[in-house]
């Protein structure tokens, strides 16, 4: 027997809760589906000053000296 349902998305989206909606984001990444386009204003507003700088280092590492690396290594090798 074959049942056909038609149901919104938007009414499957309301009703999860956050960490569902993140659970199914980390499904859809891991499955090769990214975001067209971020919403940079939406994730600055989440992190401080220090975590917007960091962030910059992501991706540059070449733009560093060896010892500039080094150190930021040494440092985030305190934190684990």
């Amino acid at each position: 027997m074959y049942v056909n349902v038609d149901i919104e998305l938007d009414d499957i989206l309301t009703e999860l809760t956050s960490r569902e909606k993140q659970q199914l984001a980390d499904d859809l990444y891991e499955d090769g589906y990214c975001p067209s386009q971020v919403d940079q204003d939406s994730i600055n507003e989440k992190y401080s000053d220090f975590d917007k700088q960091v962030q910059k280092l992501i991706g540059n590492s070449w733009r560093l000296t060896k010892e500039d690396e080094e150190t930021i290594l040494k440092i985030t090798n305190k934190l684990i």
